[in-house]
């Protein structure tokens, strides 16, 4: 069921608040200040421009103050600390932010406001549809950072953006409220996009523009660090593609292989495939399973700690899946490798123990140890699950 949130504010409520996250921006910090009142007071909209300063130590506090900007003081350090606090004290229904470094222009923030109006939770600028001037953007951000990490989080998360970290966004204040955002530093950015999409608010996208940094020293961006901790946020909060879909085809692949190669060897295009093959195969099988626990695992715990919602597919595998049944599945595997193992030692006893023709021997072992450590694995598992999921204790 959607929700409209076309209401026109009261001439005395703040319409907006624009955030301003602030790191010795002295710089800049007039100019972005100055255009930020000017949008509001062009349109005449109900408003607030908001310093959140970091710890600044070259006057960008007292050029807020002077510029007649709320200024709040974040002591924890970090783009994503700055902005958090600085939407703790917005009072404005809806809030924007961008960079102090005069790159976004703070002049055409309509297009965000009128989206939000029409009924979006969250608006992202676009900069790759609204222009990049020269020199504005590395050319490894331009080229390969942006669009990589921005097509993952279209992937994972189905969010329709096409530039998932657009420092120029605004969104609802009360909606992304509940996403309860805690992440300290530039992840921040994609910690709003991902949370948003998963809880399924309304996330739209409007051309914006970027200019070139308007301040003579370094910007405070790490590429590769900055650019992980990115990745590393994505990954973190997709389970299903950082084990789910890597143990399908791992342990589907490695079951393929070891009920092709049990019976024997054969050709493939050429190439011999056999106990070699066979061992490779089991491998590939106890990694996928080891993947596929890991993100049973993962995602029952992102439900318990909060991270994300449940699901129809988690809640019917939490009201099949027992602690018991588990260790039954486990143990029936187990007890079916130890078997195999055992008949393999009953025939070399009755060999006197002597040699034995090693290709058969791996051709039963093989598929026994595979067994017997899947049975285990799965075991040990369900009480890791039965540890995780309250439902189960």
């Amino acid at each position: 069921m959607s929700v409209d949130h076309r209401v026109e504010p009261a001439r005395d409520e703040i319409e907006l608040s624009i955030v301003i996250p602030c790191l010795n921006e002295a710089e800049t910090l007039a100019i972005v200040v100055r255009k930020a009142q000017a949008f509001l007071a062009t349109h005449d909209m109900s408003g607030e421009v908001i310093v959140a300063d970091n710890g600044s130590t070259d006057g960008s506090r007292q050029i807020a103050n002077a510029l007649g900007a709320r200024l709040v003081a974040v002591e924890a350090r970090g783009y994503g600390a700055a902005l958090i606090g600085g939407i703790a004290i917005a009072r404005g229904r809806f809030v924007a932010m961008g960079d102090a470094d005069d790159s976004y222009d703070f002049l055409g923030l309509m297009p965000f406001v009128e989206t939000l109006r029409s009924g979006a939770d969250l608006v992202m600028g676009n900069r790759f549809r609204g222009g990049i001037a020269r020199g504005a953007m590395p050319l490894l951000h331009r080229y390969l950072g942006n669009p990589v990490l921005s097509y993952a989080g279209k992937l994972f998360f189905g969010a329709p953006i096409g530039d998932f970290h657009c420092g120029l966004r605004a969104f609802r204040r009360d909606s992304i409220a509940t996403l309860k955002l805690n992440s300290p530093g530039m992840e921040f950015a994609s910690e709003m996009v991902v949370k948003a999409a998963i809880h399924g608010l309304d996330i739209r996208e409007v051309p914006t523009t970027l200019a070139k940094d308007g301040r003579s020293r370094p910007p405070h961006l790490r590429t590769w660090r900055d650019g992980w901790r990115h990745l590393r946020f994505l990954l973190t909060y997709a389970p299903r593609w950082l084990f789910y879909y890597p143990g399908v085809a791992l342990g589907g692949g490695g079951a393929i292989g070891l009920a092709v190669l049990a019976p024997g060897g054969f050709a493939l295009a050429g190439v011999e495939l056999s106990i070699t093959s066979m061992l490779f195969a089991a491998m590939a099988l106890l990694l996928g399973a080891q993947l596929l626990s890991f993100g049973i695992l993962a995602r029952l715990f992102g439900i318990v700690a909060g991270m994300w919602p449940t699901g129809r597919g988690t809640e019917r595998f939490r009201k099949l899946f027992t602690v018991e049944r588990g260790c039954q599945t486990g143990g029936v595997l187990f007890a079916a490798g130890c078997v195999g193992l055992a008949w393999l030692v009953a025939d070399w006893a009755s060999a006197g123990f002597g040699p034995m023709n090693p290709y058969a021997l791996m051709r039963g072992a093989i598929p026994s140890m595979a067994a017997a450590v899947l049975g285990l694995q799965i075991v040990f598992t369900s009480f890791l699950i039965g540890l995780i999921d309250p439902r189960q204790r």
